[in-house]
């Protein structure tokens, strides 16, 4: 058990990693006006509000996968405390609650905690809080962090994960059980390994043999546990978690393609994943963003010039919702803002000039392609590459007759292909944002 009070909160992050994440939570919210309900904090990290009147006695209890970091907001309690191995008469152990009761101990200790002053009680720590001190009963105000221990904090982390990027139940539960089977220190040594930029993929099919699982399963699962290291990364860098979820969305597009093919979760490619989890492209809002240097002679905007290697940021678009124009703006701005930069570039299919003439002219790839002045274009004969972008990987790319119509985009594509005997197309295009607003339309 520790005992502490909460400016010394700091001196423990070396201990364990959450209570990086937790000081940034506690600087970024008054924990007095936050919610009775469980709130994420990331990286496995929970905590919920608890407001009560403390009581003269209680039980002992012990949490196996998580360790507790309890901090008084108001009022005075003490916590009795002793070390497990001297409790008896012990209940059975809950999963669901990881919760479990013993009737009492040989000795217990007790401490007495008032506003500022927390404890952190560990799995070996039996402890019985909420009682009155000597001067009789309170009203407390505390807040409790979970935070979970090393053989669960990448199971944690990834239980967490599931829900934050809306991954589908069947995957969820898939990858969850695969990630059960995997040791703490078969993951942290894949950890070690790719962040240093070595090689995994045999790393992760032995794992995939050893633990019964498809490749593809296996390779989604390491993934998703690897951005735990990613996740702490964020924090250490005071990106907001928020950022990182979104950024972490595209395991849920990548799934998609999986599912798309095999029929089955999983992960078929990882190439765009890895810029995302060694954080050199972030996802705001409905685009992502990659910082790097302008890739064109140069251009003028009034008495500025931007040169060719100057930086500004890439646009990439994910799949996901449609691109209507709040959508495309919030996104502008979150970027400006997140970047302190405001210029943008997008070499992309989107921007093929052909769309004016067989898309409609109010669809949001056109919209998105008025945010933009076009650089350059090109055009090409046969260059089917991105086509799996609206017909998917189960049709005969290049048999155009037999091309599904399903939406208007199918259709109209399908009917340019079979007129221009399968031309395609795209541009480099530029757009500087200041305070919110496109300047260089």
């Amino acid at each position: 058990m520790i005992f502490d009070q909460i400016n010394h909160l700091c001196q423990y992050e070396s201990l364990l990693p959450g209570i990086k994440a937790i000081r940034r939570f506690l600087s970024e919210n008054d924990p007095a006006q936050l919610p009775d309900t469980r709130i994420q904090i990331g990286g496995g990290v929970f905590c919920t509000v608890a407001r009560y009147i403390t009581k003269d006695d209680g039980c002992l209890e012990a949490h196996r996968r998580y360790i507790d970091l309890q901090l008084i907001l108001s009022g005075s309690e003490v916590i009795e405390y002793a070390p497990l191995s001297s409790t008896a008469d012990e209940k059975d152990y809950c999963e669901k609650t990881d919760l479990q009761f013993f009737g009492g101990a040989a000795r217990t200790m007790p401490v007495t905690l008032s506003a500022g002053d927390f404890v952190i009680l560990f799995p070996h720590d039996a402890h019985k809080p909420g009682l009155s001190p000597a001067d009789g009963a309170k009203d407390i105000c505390k807040i409790v962090f979970k935070i979970p221990v090393r053989e669960y904090t990448h199971y944690a982390h990834v239980e967490q994960l599931c829900t934050r990027i809306s991954l589908p139940e069947d995957a969820s539960a898939a990858v969850l059980a695969a990630a059960k089977r995997i040791t703490a220190d078969q993951i942290e040594a894949i950890t070690a390994r790719y962040f240093a930029d070595e090689e995994i993929s045999d790393d992760i099919a032995a794992l995939a043999a050893a633990i019964g699982v498809s490749l593809p399963l296996c390779t989604l699962t390491v993934y998703m546990m690897l951005s735990h290291h990613t996740f702490y990364s964020y924090i250490a860098h005071g990106i907001s978690s928020d950022v990182y979820y979104d950024s972490m969305t595209d395991f849920t597009v990548w799934n998609l393609e999986s599912v798309r093919q095999n029929g089955a979760p999983g992960l078929l490619q990882t190439v765009w994943l890895s810029f995302t989890l060694k954080e050199k492209i972030y996802r705001l809002g409905r685009f992502q963003y990659e910082p790097t240097t302008f890739e064109h002679p140069e251009y003028i905007l009034g008495d500025r010039i931007i040169r060719r290697g100057d930086p500004v940021i890439s646009i990439h678009i994910p799949e996901g919702p449609p691109m209507d124009d709040e959508a495309r703006m919030d996104s502008y701005r979150r970027a400006e803002a997140f970047f302190g930069q405001n210029v943008f570039v997008c070499e992309s299919w989107l921007l093929y000039p052909a769309h004016r003439s067989f898309l409609q002219q109010g669809s949001n790839i056109v919209r998105f392609m008025d945010d933009f002045v076009l650089l350059r274009a090109e055009e090409v004969r046969g260059d089917l590459s991105n086509l799996w972008r609206m017909y998917g990987f189960k049709h005969d790319l290049s048999d155009f007759a037999s091309l599904p119509e399903m939406t208007g985009m199918q259709r109209a594509y399908k009917h340019h292909l079979i007129e221009t005997g399968g031309m395609t197309g795209g541009g480099y295009g530029i757009l500087v944002i200041e305070n919110g607003t496109i300047i260089s339309k």
